[in-house]
């Protein structure tokens, strides 16, 4: 039986920590590292099974003459030192539900508004062997794109393509693997309606 003795904060970062559980297994300690957004009191080792969110990504589509528009961005990742395809993501703020947090995400990176958005998965953690973080997933039909409100840090396009062009781009083009694996399932949910 694994039991967990305690957990320490390695750093005291902004936006993300690093920490160090450790448990009780078969007599011994054993000691793990992991990331997290959350507050030290919210961390998921902590609560009672039940996922929380913490962030959203959403795939937005229009359609323009009776074709289904997708409606992509292409990012530049820090981590990588690279652009990435992939659709809208952010952190749910404090005090803010997921579906606030999925509208204002759409505003920001965008700059369109929901017209009906539906949740496709709710939390699900996204590298439980590296982090806490837990995503919600949502489409939303958008109307009219328009300026984008990045914070400094955040380098990102608009990109429209035809939802039939979207399985081609998701062989050869490079995106995070969330968001390819978030869009293939929407195209293939999709498709038989184009």
């Amino acid at each position: 039986m694994r039991r967990l003795l305690e957990v320490e904060k390695q750093t005291d970062n902004k936006y993300l920590n690093l920490y160090i559980a450790t448990y009780k297994v078969d007599g011994k300690k054993i000691r793990y590292e992991f990331a997290s957004r959350r507050k030290e009191e919210d961390l998921a080792v902590f609560s009672d099974g039940k996922v929380k969110g913490d962030a959203v990504r959403i795939i937005p589509y229009y359609y323009e003459n009776g074709k289904m528009k997708v409606v992509l961005i292409r990012e530049f990742r820090n981590p990588i030192n690279s652009y990435l395809f992939g659709v809208p993501a952010g952190l749910i703020d404090e005090g803010e539900d997921a579906d606030s947090a999925a509208k204002r995400e759409l505003r920001e990176e965008v700059g369109a508004e929901a017209i009906k958005l539906v949740k496709t998965d709710s939390a699900s953690y996204s590298s439980a062997g590296m982090t806490d973080e837990a995503i919600v997933c949502y489409e939303a039909e958008i109307g009219e794109i328009g300026s984008q409100a990045l914070e400094e840090s955040e380098d990102i396009s608009v990109i429209v393509v035809d939802l039939e062009d979207l399985g081609v781009m998701l062989d050869y083009e490079n995106f995070g693997l969330q968001s390819r694996l978030q869009l293939r399932a929407f195209y293939y949910k999709h498709r038989g309606n184009v």
